[in-house]
């Protein structure tokens, strides 16, 4: 037991010291502390503290101070791209309907241009009766080559009537509606045309292949043909009047054996550019009879 008591008795003691060296410290440190307060003035141990922390929060404010520009020059940069984004959407904007405006101007030129030459060719036709019509379709099938014009029985187009334009004869009306028309180009197969060698006076059948030339049949081969020469409308028949041209002679093929030549015409219209016709209508018996009553 005697053993027990003086083992605590080192312990206790050694307690007793860290309180009493806890004690002395921190009233040490309340003596400089309220010292340092009451004197306004700084000790050695803040100016060495000062000196340290100095240089640290120097670079803090620098680098606080850098950030701050940056952010603000980022703002400014960042503003200025939308100013000039909006800027750049609306300039695009403005050339895309000037772009369009423009395009309109060309284009209401182009066919004004275009209709004043079908105008100038309409009255070279004298007192014929003609119809001014355009095309709003086509029809792709090789055999039955046809476009659809926006003119039909309403206003006075009947079946066969013959299909011009300024360049030439573009084919005949062989379907029709109150209100529209379809018109068999003369380059189908199934078309064929009376026609004349300008220059020898030859008559011959002028037919299509289904492609943007004309085959000219029953030419004898005693007959003169030249390439270059004119193909005008025969007038037979009274479908299509005469001389209206046609196309050109642009190749001969002589062959050994038969009795005609093989020719081929270009055509003189464009069949890749037909916007604007002119139906030239042909009257009929009962028109004509109501026509010579008194």
């Amino acid at each position: 037991m005697k053993k027990k008591s003086s083992r605590k008795r080192p312990s206790r003691f050694r307690l007793f010291r860290v309180i009493v060296l806890a004690g002395v410290l921190l009233t040490l440190a309340l003596i400089f502390l309220v010292s340092t307060l009451g004197s306004q003035q700084f000790g050695s141990l803040h100016k060495l503290i000062l000196e340290a922390v100095g240089p640290l929060q120097k670079t803090v404010s620098i680098g606080s101070s850098t950030v701050n520009r940056f952010k603000s020059e980022y703002v400014d940069i960042l503003q200025d791209s939308l100013r000039l984004r909006e800027k750049n959407k609306q300039l695009v904007k403005q050339l895309q309907e000037n772009e369009i405006k423009l395009n309109r101007s060309r284009e209401a030129m182009a066919t004004n241009a275009s209709l004043r030459k079908l105008l100038e060719f309409k009255n070279s036709l004298g007192q014929q009766s003609k119809l001014a019509a355009s095309i709003i379709g086509k029809d792709p099938s090789t055999m039955f080559r046809s476009v659809i014009i926006d003119q039909g029985s309403n206003a006075g187009i009947t079946k066969g009537d013959p299909v011009v334009n300024d360049e030439g004869v573009v084919g005949q009306v062989f379907a029709i509606s109150p209100n529209y028309a379809k018109v068999l180009l003369a380059i189908a197969p199934s078309s064929a045309i009376d026609v004349l060698l300008q220059k020898s006076r030859v008559r011959g059948i002028l037919k299509g292949d289904g492609t943007l030339t004309y085959r000219l049949e029953y030419i004898l081969k005693t007959a003169e043909v030249q390439e270059g020469e004119y193909v005008v409308t025969a007038g037979y028949g009274g479908i299509f009047p005469t001389g209206l041209r046609v196309g050109v002679v642009s190749e001969i093929i002589r062959k050994p054996r038969g009795m005609f030549h093989e020719i081929k015409v270009t055509p003189s219209v464009d069949y890749q550019k037909l916007e604007h016709l002119l139906i030239l209508h042909q009257p009929n018996l009962a028109e004509i009879k109501q026509l010579e009553q008194p």
